[in-house]
């Protein structure tokens, strides 16, 4: 699908990290994972929401309002469940954080895993319903 795409999935997963991230601190009451404590059901909605909203404005430039709102909002939930899931696996391993070259940030990885479950399912949905 080419660059354009590219960016359109850059700003759901960067839009669904930063409004979780913000939100989830603002309005947070309600664990969301045993596998990630420090995250809320109140974060990841207002992330799903916010990545929704701002995603559909990109892949309307390429895509019908409807495809874009839905492949957004579904790209943002699966990059929720990959960063959930990379924690499973850290959590597995006995490890807090997935590498080195970010200190503090929990490794590459960490930078990573919503991007590497976000980009499988925006393929997935482009390629049937585009």
């Amino acid at each position: 699908f080419g660059m354009n795409i590219l960016v359109w999935l850059v700003v759901v997963v960067a839009f669904t990290d930063t409004g979780a991230y913000f939100i989830g601190k603002s309005f947070g009451k309600t664990p969301f994972s045993p596998t990630s404590p420090n995250k809320t059901w109140e974060g990841a909605i207002g992330g799903i929401i916010l990545a929704g909203i701002a995603g559909t404005f990109v892949g309307h430039l390429y895509f019908s309002w409807q495809i874009a709102f839905l492949t957004s909002l579904l790209v943002s939930a699966s990059s929720i469940w990959g960063d959930l899931f990379e924690s499973y696996l850290k959590r597995e391993a006995g490890v807090k954080d997935s590498g080195s070259i970010f200190p503090g940030h929990g490794g590459i990885l960490d930078r990573l895993d919503g991007y590497l479950f976000g980009a499988v399912i925006m393929i997935v949905i482009l390629r049937g319903l585009a």
